[in-house]
């Protein structure tokens, strides 16, 4: 009846299966915003984990900072040496001196190296050169000592270098540091243990640099901690990518 359609409980929207679409969309609301929640505190969430495991460097506790120089002039297992023998190009080559103390050449055997200056083992090889059938052999020997280079540089590797070498110029030879670098957390391994470099200062002049470096040595430059420019990057890449998602959300469930 006209007088049913009137009836204040169908006008209030309170008659059972009748309920204005307002009703429906409260709840709606309120799962959009729990669900703009979730993602934002996910987003947060996967960028302090990317920016925690960027800020570790993996490398032994630190030690108090022992910048003697050592005697350079004799060789020590795994140094190198780079040998030129005039007119043979097969001897010509790098050579590295083994955790026993000898250095390997085909052609000549095996040669005691370590304990040697560079001097003593010239005149081993020439000697072997002579046994061989070599008249007058011309040979040069130039002994180099193999750093290894990690962390926030711009060319991490194994490195070649005079003996004598410094930190500071090392670094150089491995393409400089980063942009993540922490040049004040760097860290130089000698024998099993690690003491800490402050190469901000090393730059400025003061003696950190100098340090010279041995055979067997690994050079780690720490990478800084915080909110870094690639992190940032990825922290708005993925806060985009839930917006997009939700913007997706919203429109499906208003059409």
């Amino acid at each position: 009846m006209l007088s049913d359609i009137h009836s204040p409980l169908l006008v209030r929207g309170r008659v059972p299966g009748y309920a204005p679409a307002m009703c429906a969309v409260r709840p709606f609301r309120a799962r959009l915003w729990r669900a703009v929640g979730s993602v934002t505190l996910a987003s947060i969430a996967m960028s302090a984990q990317v920016i925690a495991a960027g800020a570790q460097t993996p490398v032994p506790p630190p030690r108090a900072a022992d910048t003697t120089q050592r005697d350079v002039g004799a060789l020590r297992p795994g140094d190198a040496l780079k040998i030129v023998v005039f007119r043979d190009k097969e001897l010509s080559n790098e050579y590295p001196i083994d955790a026993r103390g000898y250095v390997q050449i085909p052609g000549l055997g095996v040669i005691k190296a370590a304990g040697l200056d560079p001097t003593e083992v010239t005149d081993r090889l020439r000697l072997a050169l002579i046994e061989r059938g070599f008249a007058r052999p011309e040979i040069s020997v130039q002994p180099l000592i193999r750093v290894s280079v990690l962390g926030e540089v711009r060319a991490p590797n194994v490195y070649g270098v005079d003996p004598g070498t410094n930190l500071l110029k090392l670094l150089t030879v491995a393409g400089g540091p980063t942009d993540r670098a922490r040049l004040k957390d760097t860290r130089v391994i000698r024998d099993g243990l690690a003491f800490k470099v402050d190469m901000e200062s090393a730059l400025n002049g003061s003696a950190a640099g100098r340090i010279v470096l041995y055979s067997n040595d690994v050079i780690v430059v720490g990478r800084r901690k915080g909110l870094t420019g690639e992190n940032l990057g990825l922290t708005l890449t993925v806060a985009s990518l839930a917006l997009t998602i939700l913007n997706i959300a919203f429109l499906v469930r208003h059409n």
